[in-house]
C-alpha cells in the first residue's frame, strides 16, 4: 500500500493565511473600538477591554494553527489494488473498495470520488502534493476505465414466460382447520368436574 501525506509548504501557507485573517481582524477591531471610545475617559476597563480582545484572538488564532498543524501530522491517505483508504484526526477511517467507484468529480478543493447513484463519498484534497495528488487523479482514472459494470441479460428475461397465463384460474380450495379438542392433562385437573 502507498501512502500520501498532505504538503507541507500549504502547510506554511495555511498558517500565514490565518496569521493574516485573526490579525487583520483584530487591527480592524482594535481601531474601531478605539474610535468608538474617542472623546470620553479613559478608564481601567477601556485598557481592558483592548487587553481581552488581543488576548481572545491570540488564543483562537493560536489554537486554530494548532489545529491545523494536528491535520497535517495525521492525514493520510493509503492506495492499494483493493481501494482507497482515508485516515484523518477526530474522523473515523475510511475505505472505499476499488469495485464501488463509478465516478469522480474534480473541483478547485480537489476530487470527489462516488460510489452508486452518484453519491459523494470520499474527497482527496489538493492539499497533497502536486505529483502525489496527479498520480491519485490517474489511477482513479484508470479504474474507472477499466472498470466493467454489471449488464443483465435482458433477452433472458423477456423468454421467461408466465407458468400460469392470465385466462387460467387455479381452483385452490383449502379446508380450513378444526379447532383443537384435545384437553391436556393439566387442564382436566383444573376444571371442576360436573356430577
Amino acid at each position: 500500500m502507498k501512502t500520501y501525506r498532505l504538503d507541507p509548504d500549504k502547510l506554511k501557507e495555511q498558517t500565514r493565511n490565518i496569521y493574516l485573517m485573526y490579525g487583520i481582524t483584530l487591527v480592524v477591531l482594535l481601531v474601531l473600538n478605539y474610535f468608538m471610545s474617542r472623546g470620553r475617559e479613559v478608564t481601567n476597563s477601556t485598557y481592558l477591554t483592548y487587553g481581552l480582545i488581543v488576548v481572545m484572538f491570540l488564543f483562537v488564532g493560536w489554537n486554530a494553527v494548532k489545529q491545523r498543524k494536528t491535520i497535517w501530522d495525521q492525514y493520510e491517505i493509503g492506495v492499494d489494488e483493493k481501494g482507497i483508504s482515508q485516515k484523518q484526526p477526530k474522523a473515523a477511517d475510511v475505505f472505499l473498495p476499488r469495485a464501488e467507484i463509478t465516478g469522480m468529480k474534480e473541483s478547485k478543493f480537489g476530487l470527489t470520488l462516488m460510489v452508486k447513484d452518484q453519491h459523494p463519498v470520499m474527497g482527496i484534497p489538493k492539499m497533497l502534493k502536486p505529483a502525489d495528488y496527479e498520480e491519485i487523479k490517474a489511477l482513479v482514472e484508470e479504474w474507472l476505465k477499466t472498470a466493467k459494470p454489471l449488464v443483465l441479460d435482458v433477452e433472458a428475461v423477456e423468454e421467461a414466460a408466465p407458468v400460469i397465463e392470465e385466462h387460467e384460474v387455479l381452483d385452490v380450495v383449502s379446508e380450513p382447520e378444526a379447532p383443537a379438542t384435545e384437553k391436556t392433562e393439566e387442564q382436566d385437573l383444573n376444571e371442576p368436574q360436573e356430577d
